[in-house]
């Protein structure tokens, strides 16, 4: 299960899966080709593996893979808008998932997404305040690339702080980066770094 995928990854991630099949899936970084993450960052709903198959092309034999592991029959579901989507892959070795089955599955991948959407969230302003810090701006950049007063930066950064409940920058920052609410690359970055004018007696 990923819950809600910001910049490419989920914010919060379970996998009950046999650890060998999570070895191999990992090592041989099958992510890139799996049809079914492919199938639930372009889709809301749900879908049996058994039909993924007529509709996602599977060039790195990823559900191959994963039926040589136990992994037969299996089913994706996933919701919620394309910026921050949720997701369940689920499978066994002995029988299709039963349509009660996968409503149980999507009553439940909705009940994770709306609870780690209330934990996640940081208003954008504070989000900004914490984007500027983390690309290595001073202070004194930040509040001139934000257009704030130094008082109103601290301000932000206290708020998102709190928020987040850390008690220093670098850990807001990293637990920020952590929750898909920051990538760690901005668009406020390109202006570190750059000359700016000299201060004008």
């Amino acid at each position: 299960m990923g819950l809600h995928i910001r910049y490419s990854r989920p914010v919060r991630r379970v996998s009950t899966y046999p650890s060998r099949w999570m070895q191999t899936y990992t090592r041989s970084n099958l992510g890139v080709g799996d049809p079914m993450l492919i199938w639930c960052v372009m889709h809301e709903g749900q879908i049996r593996w058994s039909e993924l198959s007529r509709v996602i092309a599977d060039p790195l034999n990823v559900m191959g893979q994963a039926r040589d592991h136990g992994l037969i029959h299996g089913v994706a579901l996933s919701l919620g808008p394309a910026e921050s989507r949720s997701y369940i892959g689920a499978a066994r070795d002995d029988r299709e998932f039963s349509d009660a089955e996968i409503d149980r599955m999507a009553e439940l991948l909705q009940h994770a997404h709306d609870i780690v959407d209330r934990t996640a969230m940081l208003r954008p302003i504070l989000v900004e305040a914490l984007d500027a810090i983390a690309c290595g701006m001073t202070y004194d950049q930040a509040c001139q690339t934000l257009g704030i007063s130094r008082t109103a930066l601290r301000y932000r950064l206290r708020m998102a702080r709190a928020a987040l409940g850390v008690e220093d920058n670098p850990n807001a920052i990293r637990k920020a980066i952590d929750a898909g609410l920051l990538n760690g690359i901005s668009l406020s970055g390109l202006s570190k770094g750059l000359p700016t004018q000299p201060d004008q007696d």
